[in-house]
């Protein structure tokens, strides 16, 4: 590169070597930031099913959005991080809201709403499964 755009005092071949790691097939890529987020989002839902436990989830929902994760993409990894989490009774009916609520989001305007009533519903579904299991 030309001393105009790299105004370090070596070049960037220099700069590539030194700062160069041996990159493998083994070597472990860590998820994106949001992807990573969305995980912990998961894991709370998971955790605890209470309003206070939804708008929690909704700041860290709104935070993705500020930050141009498309809502669906959102949703679907959600979804994805969910349904290893639930009793295989479930899955289908998880599966069926987030379809539900992705067409909500692509046909409504406040995505929030329909990203927050996700979690809503998905709690919901969990704690009636949960209440059967103990009659």
């Amino acid at each position: 590169m030309r001393r105009s755009m790299f105004p370090f005092p070596f070049t960037s071949h220099r700069l590539m070597v030194c700062c160069s790691e041996k990159v493998t097939d083994k070597t472990p890529i860590p998820p994106p930031d949001w992807e990573a987020l969305i995980g912990q989002v998961a894991k709370e839902i998971i955790e605890e099913h209470s309003p206070a436990r939804i708008l929690q989830v909704r700041a860290k929902l709104y935070d993705l959005l500020t930050h141009c994760i498309p809502p669906t993409t959102i949703l679907k990894t959600l979804t994805f991080k969910l349904i290893p989490q639930v009793d295989d009774t479930l899955k289908a009916d998880v599966i069926k809201w987030s379809a539900f609520y992705e067409h909500r989001i692509r046909m409504g305007s406040k995505v929030i709403f329909h990203l927050e009533a996700f979690v809503a519903k998905f709690m919901r579904i969990v704690e009636e499964h949960l209440m059967e299991m103990d009659f």
